[in-house]
């Protein structure tokens, strides 16, 4: 019976700890059924097919590291004492941490039901709302860069293959850092408002940006913007880019090839969508982020965002313009949440059981 309450306890107290961000997941499934029934799609889940896949690759990966970061946490703190039997004692306080666990899980399971959700929303835009901005981006960009396309300049910078390949190594990079953080966003034990603010913020900013702006805005980016019949103003970067490949590879061409294929037959991989960039987006809220944990980490980040917004125009995945209401949209996003996580935290319905450390 007593474990049986703990666990009871555990579980009531995770819920409430995430309930904003389990409204907000919930609210992006309702969003997609709805879009489904409304333009007669069919809607597809496979939340637990995710969840398995996610649990499989992301866990090992961040069991181990936080381990690794915990010994040397402790070597570093008592460098005289004995660092094993102190590093086995400390991991067992963090494995037997119910209340952490359960919320960890429970964030985890909201966020599979959200990325299913957002993954199918973004694959059906063009049904919803065929591609029609990238004109009006692409000479939006033109005039706020001397009225010359953004990738001239990128082309100064890192114009070469070796270049282009490390930068879109850096791109490619970004998704296993994204599944990290938000595996540690979902189940650390520190900071607790900033964990809040990250978990809802992240939902809010996939959400609005990546969904719901992404339709009223819909876009296909530079890669695609011969192949939509609107003139061969890029085919210059892609041109450039095809080369570099033959001398050191540029993996984006390969997706952006597997994605039209996907668009135009309407099976296999799918999500064509520019505006805004959803790679920028959430590399500016693991920053901000980043920021509240450590400044050091928050300033190398604040490099891998620039290289994030630098290689998301020099690969021809997006306009400049995408990526600077990502940043915009992501930095109101925070701000927002953050004020109203605060607000709440010093009112009469601040959680009486904070997560502990």
């Amino acid at each position: 019976m007593h474990v049986a309450g703990h666990v009871t306890g555990a579980l009531r107290h995770a819920f409430h700890e995430n309930r904003w961000l389990i409204l907000a997941c919930g609210a992006n499934v309702l969003a997609a059924r709805l879009l489904a029934a409304a333009y007669g799609l069919e809607y597809e889940n496979n939340t637990a097919l995710f969840l398995l896949k996610l649990l499989g690759v992301m866990l090992p990966l961040y069991l181990f590291v936080m381990s690794v970061v915990l010994l040397v946490s402790i070597a570093r703190q008592r460098p005289a004492g004995r660092p094993i039997p102190l590093y086995l004692a400390e991991l067992r306080r963090h494995l037997s941490d119910a209340p952490r666990l359960a919320s960890g899980a429970v964030a985890l399971g909201a966020f599979s039901f959200f990325f299913d959700a957002f993954s199918y929303i973004k694959s059906i835009i063009p049904d919803v709302n065929p591609f029609g901005w990238d004109t009006t981006f692409a000479a939006l960009d033109r005039s706020l860069h001397g009225g010359m396309d953004p990738y001239h300049w990128t082309m100064q910078l890192m114009g070469n293959p070796l270049a282009t390949t490390a930068l879109n190594g850096a791109y490619h990079f970004w998704l296993l850092l994204l599944y990290f953080v938000v595996m540690a966003g979902c189940f650390t034990g520190t900071n607790p408002g900033a964990r809040r603010t990250f978990l809802l913020s992240f939902t809010l900013v996939w959400g609005l940006g990546g969904n719901l702006l992404a339709i009223v805005f819909s876009s296909a980016g530079p890669c695609y913007y011969a192949a939509l019949g609107l003139g061969d103003r890029y085919e210059p970067l892609m041109q450039t880019l095809r080369q570099f490949h033959e001398t050191s590879p540029v993996w984006a061409l390969h997706v952006q090839d597997l994605l039209w294929t996907g668009y135009q037959s309407g099976e296999g991989l799918r999500g064509i969508s520019a505006f805004p960039s959803m790679h920028v987006a959430s590399t500016t809220l693991m920053t901000l982020y980043a920021f509240t944990w450590r400044r050091w980490a928050g300033g190398l980040m604040v490099g891998f965002l620039g290289l994030i917004l630098v290689g998301s125009v020099h690969l021809g995945w997006h306009y400049a313009v995408d990526g600077y209401a990502s940043i915009a949209l992501t930095a109101a996003v925070w701000f927002a949440v953050r004020r109203m996580i605060e607000g709440r935290a010093s009112g009469p319905e601040a959680d009486p059981q904070p997560a502990r450390m």
